[in-house]
């Protein structure tokens, strides 16, 4: 019993981040995500003053942020998301006025919102949403002059929404307390606006000069009036639910919109698209539903899906994944280099590959595609499906082909691999000297390649996916160098160093 529990106090130890990390002083990225470490916040990582890069998100860490991490002045990512953090947010985070992203969302922290976090001058990304945070915006946050997304949703906070946050491209203060009106000061570059479940009022009406609004939720507030100005807008998501909206839909609105939920408001009348007081049309979820339903019975609505279930994996053999990839790869590089100007998917993921019934990989879903500008800074809103997207997004939120190359490269190890690789990028991304080789990396599911030239194939797929998912987009190749690789008939670069052709 004693050796028992002795061995239960040391796994319990393995589970924390251990104080010595504090010693590493040379250390300039830091991540350990995902690892269900416990236990407190190490009051010794204040010593990493060469760190940069400091992930510590998904775990089950629990305790206060130490003052003393106010003194890491070169780091440029803070992500200590998804944990059991708690008591208030220290307000000598406000000294890292290096960060392009702070996320300390999904935890339990309490108080006010520091005001000094607008002292954060490159701050990008600001994430406190999920928290028991109270009081009012400060409205220090307005005036921090490169913040492009900004989430306060799911905690207690009062007080109005200040004309000055139209200027964000991303904006969610969902389910809070917040009241009165709401309007944005011209000009307005908000494409992501969430302010449902709150206590705002009024008329929507001011929202009329955000002409780059694409998602818009105001649903469960007590907002009133007519929406005719919508028609000026193209939505792929509107929510304006649970309100006291008045009027007519107008009939221009239907066709014009992708998700629209209008229901529960006191409309006057019919229109082609909502009878009065009943919940109404949701012809924007109902009709890819019942695409994908038929698309099912025809082929197999996806890659993923055919990942997903053994009998249709096996089928999917290694000559038909390496042909997928390499379909994929010429989609694309039609996209970046032979379309005027340059097409950006931007959600490349194994949902959006569709297989017919010859096994044949399509690229699908444009919704979040963007045209690539030459004459802007093609900065965006974050966009995409979570463990697809390039790393540098939450840096710059600068879209650009290789964000597309990043998101095949994931793809592409999924592919062979038949799962996605998760954790496993990581390691990937910076070396292949941890011991991963590719018998670790291939699906089990089907016997290992029994002829030479198809498991040539596979490692160019294996080598070329690698190049794709290195941490600086300088470094990754175009996508027509990729699919020239892939269509190449020579052998395999057996190193990371593909990544500079």
């Amino acid at each position: 019993m004693a050796g028992s529990y002795q061995s239960q106090k040391e796994s319990e130890t393995r589970m924390c981040v251990p104080e010595q990390i504090g010693l590493l002083s040379n250390l300039v990225h830091l991540s350990l995500h995902g690892n269900l470490l416990t236990g407190k916040l190490p009051v010794s990582l204040a010593n990493l003053t060469n760190l940069e890069y400091l992930c510590l998100s998904q775990n089950k860490l629990t305790g206060p942020i130490p003052p003393s991490y106010g003194s890491m002045l070169n780091l440029m990512v803070l992500d200590l998301s998804t944990n059991q953090l708690n008591a208030p947010i220290p307000k000598e985070i406000g000294n890292l006025q290096n960060l392009h992203s702070l996320n300390l969302g999904d935890n339990n922290f309490v108080g006010p919102i520091p005001s000094n976090l607008g002292n954060l001058s490159h701050l990008h990304f600001l994430n406190l949403g999920m928290n028991s945070i109270n009081g009012p915006i400060p409205l220090d946050i307005v005036k921090m002059m490169y913040l492009q997304q900004l989430d306060l949703s799911h905690n207690s906070l009062v007080g109005h929404v200040h004309p000055g946050f139209g200027k964000f491209s991303y904006l969610d203060f969902s389910s809070n307390q917040l009241s009165g009106n709401v309007s944005f000061q011209y000009p307005c570059y908000l494409q992501h606006l969430d302010l449902s479940i709150n206590l705002l009022e009024g008329a929507i009406t001011s929202l009329s000069d955000c002409y780059h609004l694409e998602y818009l939720d105001l649903s469960s507030n007590d907002f009133d009036g007519d929406i005719l100005f919508l028609i000026i807008s193209h939505f792929n998501h509107l929510n304006l639910s649970h309100n006291h909206l008045t009027g007519i839909v107008p009939v221009d609105l239907c066709p014009n919109y992708g998700r629209v939920d209008l229901s529960y408001n006191d409309w006057l009348g019919k229109s082609s698209c909502i009878e009065t007081n009943k919940p109404i049309f949701y012809l924007g979820i109902f009709v890819p539903i019942m695409y994908g339903f038929f698309f099912f019975l025809f082929c197999y609505g996806s890659l993923f899906c055919a990942l997903s279930h053994r009998e249709l994996a096996l089928e999917v053999d290694w000559v038909k994944r390496v042909n997928i990839i390499k379909g994929v790869a010429h989609a694309l590089t039609y996209m970046h280099h032979d379309c005027n100007p340059p097409i950006i998917h931007r959600d490349i993921s194994s949902n959006n590959i569709l297989l017919n019934s010859e096994m044949e990989g399509f690229v699908a879903d444009f919704g979040a595609a963007r045209l690539l500008d030459p004459d802007s800074s093609n900065q965006t809103v974050v966009v995409g499906t979570l463990g697809y997207i390039a790393p540098e997004l939450a840096y710059n939120m600068i879209v650009t082909a290789k964000c597309d190359v990043y998101s095949f490269g994931v793809v592409a190890l999924e592919a062979i691999g038949g799962k996605h690789p998760g954790d496993l990028l990581s390691s990937l991304n910076y070396s292949t000297s941890n011991g991963i080789t590719l018998e670790n990396i291939l699906d089990k599911r089907l016997p290992y390649p029994t002829t030479r030239s198809i498991e040539k194939e596979i490692m160019r797929v294996y080598y070329v996916a690698l190049a794709c998912i290195v941490t600086d987009p300088m470094c990754r190749p175009t996508m027509r160098k990729v699919s020239q690789k892939l269509s190449c008939g020579g052998g395999y670069s057996g190193d990371l160093q593909v990544a500079s052709y």
